[in-house]
Parts: C-alpha cells; structure tokens; sequence
C-alpha cells in the first residue's frame, strides 16, 4: 500500500510541476524553463543528501552513485525526445506513448520472475490501459503549437505520416524514462533522497551545457519564479518515485508512477474545471479501479 500512496503522489507531482510549467515554456524556451526547474531540485535535494547521509562510502554506495546520476542522464534525454516528439506530433498521441514507461518496466520485471499477487496481474495491464487513454489531449496540436507550416510554407503531411508523427519520438522516450527507473533499482544501495539528488545532478550535467548552446540561462522573474516553483513539486515528485522503487514491488511502483497523464486530467477536471472526453473519463474509471486491485494485492 505504501508503494502505492508513494506511486501516485509521485505522478501528482510531475502533474504539478508540469501544470506549472505550461504557462513558462508557452513564454520562454523549453531549455531554459526546465534548467530552472530542475536545477531547483537540485538545489533543494543535494543539501538534504549530504545533510542526512553524508558523502558516500564504500564501493556499493559509489556504485550506486554512478547509477544514479547515469539515472539523470538518461531521464533527460528522454525529456528531450518527449519534446522532440510533441514538435512533430500530436499531443493526443505523443503523451500517451510516453506514459507507455511503466509498462515497459511491469514486463522487464515480471520477466525477471518478481513475485506479484494475483490481483496485480489483472490490475496492472488495466492501469497501463487507463493512463493511455486519461492521457489522450482532446485540443489539435494546431491550437497548442500552432500551424505546422510556418515560415516555410511546407503544408504538413496528411494521413497515415500525420496521424504517426512523433510516435517513433515518444517511444523512444518511453524506453529511456523505463531505463531510468530500471536505474533507479540499482541503486538501491543510497536512501531515496540522496538517490534523487545524484540522479538529479546527472540531469543538470546534461541539461546546463545544452541549454547554454540553445537557448541561455536568462528568464524573466515572474516565469522564474513560476519555473522555481514547479521544481520543488518535481524535487518531491522525484524522491518518491525512488522511495516507491526502493520498496517495491518495481512493476507496480513503475506503473503507479506513470499515472501522471491521469493526474493531469483529474487536475483539468477539478482545478481548472475543464471537461474530459469519453475516451478520458472511461480511462481515469479503469485508472481508479487498477489502484484498487493493486492496493488489495
């Protein structure tokens, strides 16, 4: 159960951070907006590791470190191809896909001969099933990132390449993110908080130089703030998926975690009272009854 709690306040944190972040990376550049946020984690969760652990000691601890801050390195290249995929494709296809990580590390476990309770074989594929359609954008693309054609003129492609664009991207990105949290068990030798902060100063050795080559450092203060804002809600949101893998079992935490897109929606619907569609209602429902299944198993 406690995995669970730890799961899902997990994905409400990467909701959060990402509702937070909207209104940044619609005002600034991705890069930019992302190294403030997640340099804020950093900032908050290195401190607290050192102040509670210390510095590591022995080769266990050191293995784990390396493990973890590879953790980091891959979480953002991920992030990059999650990006490079919502460029190319639809929203309505792009996020679902990603949110497909979880059940990417559901498999490699269960293949692996973890143990599970019966009524997590039934409730795991039904939450993988119930974050891909909670996940599902209503809006086109057009409307978030404008016309495909811009400046060059180039009309986008229809059919079958329009209804695919980004898919190969979100996959991609999908299979890295499953990467990070196969990461994370490896590196079970550190406590969660110090797992998080050296995961994420592997992301920051990866995102700062990109960011300078790209876009630079410099935000306006309000978007800052904001930027700011939403990565403590990404710092907490990461010590519980490494606190949720620490304790396993790994394929429920891992598709727990991945809930974020129904956190997302369950935030439209409450917060900014926007209406779901057919497709997310039905999957927020089978969300719901999964949790439970789990819970009970």
């Amino acid at each position: 159960m406690l995995t669970i709690a730890l799961g899902l306040g997990s994905s409400l944190g990467y909701a959060l951070h990402d509702y937070l972040m909207v209104k940044v990376v619609r005002a600034a550049a991705v890069w930019t907006a992302l190294t403030w946020s997640m340099g804020t984690g950093l900032v908050i969760l290195l401190p607290l590791a050192l102040a509670s652990d210390g510095l590591p000691s022995g080769s266990a601890e050191w293995r784990a470190v390396a493990f973890a801050t590879v953790s980091g390195v891959c979480e953002a290249a991920g992030l990059g191809c999650l990006l490079r995929g919502l460029i190319r494709g639809s929203l309505s296809v792009v996020t679902p896909l990603a949110s497909l990580s979880g059940g990417f590390v559901a498999v490699i476990m269960i293949v692996q001969g973890e143990p599970l309770p019966a009524f997590a074989l039934v409730g795991l594929p039904l939450a993988v099933a119930g974050g891909l359609m909670a996940s599902v954008e209503k809006a086109p693309k057009e409307r978030v990132f404008g016309p495909e054609d811009g400046a060059s003129g180039a009309a986008a492609p229809a059919g079958r390449a329009r209804a695919t664009a980004g898919a190969g991207w979100a996959l991609l990105s999908a299979a890295l993110f499953a990467v990070t949290m196969l990461l994370f068990v490896e590196a079970g030798a550190l406590r969660p908080v110090a797992l998080a902060a050296y995961g994420r100063l592997g992301t920051m050795v990866v995102l700062v130089p990109v960011t300078l080559l790209l876009a630079g450092l410099r935000l306006p203060r309000p978007l800052a703030r904001r930027a700011a804002f939403a990565g403590v809600f990404d710092a907490a949101a990461f010590v519980a998926l490494a606190a949720a893998i620490s304790i396993g079992p790994v394929a429920i935490a891992s598709v727990v975690v991945s809930q974020s897109g129904t956190m997302a929606a369950l935030l439209g619907l409450f917060v900014l009272r926007e209406r779901l569609s057919r497709v997310q209602i039905v999957g927020v429902a089978l969300t719901c009854v999964a949790v439970a299944l789990l819970a009970v198993g």
